[in-house]
């Protein structure tokens, strides 16, 4: 009989809980990739709907709002020691004060002119989620351009912020590659950048320098001497050049050894360094050599060179071998 009891409440607190998930859901959002998006944010706490069951996901979003979201995604936190000027257009006791204090500590530009209740373009949401995303860490990105067919339309800053975001996959193009930065960013496109900018950053987070563990360079593209570029071939696959700098003449090069595809998103590049053959003979000039392979374009692609490898300082006086 107690057994029975058990079960039953077992079962009741489960429906409990099923209507109270039905209960918090938004109905206007479509598809289940918006759906799992929202969710995620709003168990975290991060975005709100309008009214219980309406999110409103066409609507367009406002500096207070998009201000908030970024701020909450990202965590940034209150610098006690840190002082700013004060926002005269926002009262102190505004349910988006605090974000806004935070993102000024943390560098990210908000200009004190402009009304909170301002509808955001997808440029000004671009530039402050990418400071955001910045105040973080350091994230190094492969050295790709990824061309945006209405570019022009960006200046130096926001150039930049967009590239970041495109690169790292947080943001996307539309089908005919614009950005559209002049366009009122909604609340489900800011939302969905948002969700992946948040798990961009738990999925590469900094690695922090310790006397066991030193930290590996800040960009994986440029170390000991070798640096990486990436162009893109077509839309399938990249073109991945590494570079050996300064070598003490054309006889010192480097070659891929293998690519380890560590997971369905990253790859590692593992080269080594060939130095003159026996009798080569090579004029002895400072230059740079290369190498390079084509990898799938879905992978974000690291380089490390194979074990064993002593790297030469750069731009020595090595003798030409004889």
């Amino acid at each position: 009989m107690k057994k029975n009891k058990s079960v039953t409440a077992a079962l009741l607190v489960i429906c409990s809980l099923a209507v109270a998930t039905s209960a918090s859901a938004f109905r206007d959002i479509k598809g289940t990739e918006q759906e799992k998006i929202v969710s995620s944010l709003q168990n975290k706490g991060i975005i709100q709907g309008i009214t219980k069951d309406k999110f409103a996901p066409d609507q367009s979003l406002t500096y207070a709002q998009g201000v908030h979201m970024v701020v909450n995604a990202m965590d940034l936190q209150v610098m006690p020691d840190f002082t700013t000027g004060s926002f005269a257009n926002i009262p102190s006791s505004a349910w988006y004060a605090k974000s806004y204090r935070i993102a000024a500590q943390h560098q990210i530009p908000l200009s004190p002119d402009i009304d909170p209740s301002t509808q955001m373009t997808r440029e000004q949401f671009a530039n402050i989620l990418y400071k955001a995303v910045s105040a973080t860490g350091e994230y190094p990105t492969v050295r790709m351009y990824i061309n945006v067919a209405d570019g022009k339309k960006l200046d130096q800053d926001s150039s930049e912020a967009v590239q970041f975001l495109l690169l790292t996959k947080i943001a996307k193009l539309d089908e005919k590659s614009n950005f559209n930065p002049e366009r009122k960013v909604t609340r489900m496109e800011a939302a969905e950048m948002v969700y992946n900018a948040s798990e961009f950053v738990q999925n590469h987070k900094p690695i922090e320098s310790t006397p066991e563990n030193p930290a590996e360079p800040s960009d994986p593209g440029q170390q000991n001497g070798i640096s990486m570029s990436v162009e893109k071939v077509n839309d399938q696959q990249n073109k991945v050049t590494l570079t050996r700098l300064q070598a003490p003449n054309p006889g010192y090069g480097i070659e891929v050894d293998h690519i380890d595809y560590v997971d369905d998103a990253n790859a590692v590049i593992y080269y080594k360094l060939t130095s003159p053959k026996p009798g080569e003979m090579n004029i002895q000039v400072i230059t740079d050599t290369h190498t390079s392979t084509l990898v799938d374009s879905k992978y974000k692609v690291t380089i490390k060179a194979v074990e064993g490898t002593v790297f030469p300082p750069t731009g020595s006086g090595t003798s030409v071998a004889q």
